[in-house]
């Protein structure tokens, strides 16, 4: 929201109903979209954002940063949230649980900040820019 309010075009996607409505809700522009289809402007946006781990999505993160190579237009960046140094990368077998209920299990991947150089230059982003604030470990992938 605060890119909207800042002036930014900014899009969000979300395969969940709820997360989409919310975001509408509070102002922004969301669409219930698979980053995996085909989405309104790829190879126009100037950046990608993946906090929260959504490096996770689809279980690949490497799949997922070549799709988003394919969104982002020439010089554009991905600017993602890892875990922290030390922490171990890898591919998860996960499932939501909240006010007593249970989602389906689904794949989810981590990436720690020590393995981002690497994937990045494998998904077509050979510069990396890494930094630290407020507790949470971020790049910038171009």
């Amino acid at each position: 929201m605060a890119l909207t309010r800042m002036g930014v075009p900014a899009l969000g996607i979300d395969i969940t109903p709820l997360a989409v409505e919310l975001t509408r809700r509070a102002g922004g522009l969301a669409l219930r979209r698979c980053v995996f289809e085909p989405l309104p402007g790829t190879g126009r946006w100037a950046e990608a954002l993946l906090v929260d781990g959504n490096i996770g999505i689809g279980g690949d993160p490497a799949v997922l940063l070549r799709r988003l190579r394919e969104l982002v237009r020439s010089g554009g960046a991905v600017i993602t949230e890892l875990s922290p140094p030390g922490a171990q990368s890898g591919v998860h077998t996960v499932r939501l649980r909240q006010a007593g209920r249970t989602g389906d299990w689904f794949t989810w991947a981590t990436v720690s900040i020590d393995d981002i150089a690497s994937l990045a230059g494998r998904s077509g982003f050979p510069t990396v820019e890494r930094w630290h604030a407020a507790g949470r470990w971020f790049a910038s992938l171009s």
